[in-house]
């Protein structure tokens, strides 16, 4: 009997330990980083959001599109000028992951007749860290392009993108 109350002891603190460490930010803190997207004209593309304790919210990113590797006036940032924010916030798991199919968005790029469909995913690997992958895929007057996808990690901080 007591082998058994030792072993019944010993796992609920394990499974304990295990729900306490999961990897969850603070709620209301700022993330950005870097995505894996090709930097244009010296400047790299950023991905920013604000980590709640249920949701992952203001999630935006820079894109070109699938034909946005052009030319673009020197020194500037064309990440900066084309810009997709999701529009809804993101459920966030207790176990730290957030994911979101055919994202709705606002997309600072292309024509009016171009939509994005946005795919995101992520997890976060610490309460200061986190990785993931975006995927979109553009349907427009001229036909559909993509999916394309580009992987991300962000931590703390205030950058813009």
């Amino acid at each position: 009997m007591r082998k058994l109350t030792i072993a019944l002891v010993l796992t609920t603190t394990l499974a304990t330990v295990a729900v306490a460490s999961a990897a969850l930010p603070h709620a209301g803190t700022r993330f950005t980083g870097p995505t894996s997207a090709k930097n244009v004209n010296g400047f790299g593309d950023t991905v920013t959001f604000v980590a709640g304790a249920k949701a992952v919210r203001d999630f935006d990113f820079g894109t070109l599109g699938c034909f946005g590797y052009g030319s673009y006036p020197y020194q500037v940032d064309p990440y900066a000028t084309s810009l997709v924010q999701l529009k809804n916030s993101i459920p966030l798991t207790a176990k730290g992951t957030f994911a979101a199919t055919s994202a709705p968005n606002n997309w600072a790029g292309g024509d009016s007749t171009t939509k994005l469909v946005v795919t995101v995913s992520g997890q976060f690997t610490s309460a200061t860290a986190v990785k993931g992958t975006i995927s979109l895929l553009e349907k427009g007057s001229l036909g559909n392009c993509g999916p394309y996808k580009m992987t991300f990690t962000a931590v703390p901080g205030s950058g813009t993108s």
